[in-house]
């Protein structure tokens, strides 16, 4: 799977999933610079933001007019795209004649996937049983449709639907996937 293409699915031992969204973190260090004077720079609640052409990424610039400022690429697939988009706001700022230097970054800090385990859930025994194995566990199916699971190592959020469907929040490298799929498994199916 290229890293540039669309998210593919994967299978393994009957689940599919597909790492399909991250969000990158990475620091500057500027001088104080009107960002939303720049072209494709519009200001927001949260800072400013930048969507690079033709793409569906995101990139919010928070922090204080002075110093370091904070870099969030919402959307890429890989970090060499979010370093790619990161050096475009780094070559805009420096085209005005400001400088700007990367301190850190970038630095994956969410992986979003969804999947499938190909089998129907009992949500109610879930929110039953797992909390008797240390698992914290939210379900209110009158609010919404899933039964919320955190798992700690790294800390993990899963959705999972009575479908079978799920997705997961809070991975910090590609490497975690499988093993957080597996974790979980275990601890529907034993």
């Amino acid at each position: 799977m290229s890293a540039e293409s669309d998210a593919e699915s994967i299978q393994l031992d009957g689940v599919e999933y597909r790492p399909h969204s991250m969000i990158h973190k990475a620091v500057v260090e500027m001088d104080p610079t009107k960002l939303a004077m720049l072209d494709g720079f519009e200001k927001t609640d949260a800072g400013h933001k930048f969507i690079p052409e033709k793409t569906n990424v995101r990139l919010i610039i928070t922090g204080k007019d002075w110093g370091e400022k904070q870099i969030l690429v919402y959307g890429c697939k890989s970090s060499d795209k979010a370093n790619d988009h990161i050096n475009t706001v780094i070559s805009k700022v420096r085209n005005i004649d400001h400088d700007i230097k990367l301190v850190n970054g970038p630095e994956i800090v969410n992986i979003a996937v969804s999947g499938n385990f190909a089998r129907p859930l009992h949500l109610e025994e879930l929110a039953i049983d797992l909390p008797k194995e240390g698992v914290e566990v939210e379900y209110e199916p009158e609010q919404f449709p899933a039964v919320i699971v955190k798992l700690e190592e790294p800390a993990t959020t899963f959705l999972l639907f009575s479908n079978g469907k799920f997705s997961i929040q809070g991975l910090k490298s590609k490497d975690d996937i499988v093993p957080k799929i597996n974790q979980i498994a275990n601890l529907i199916w034993g």
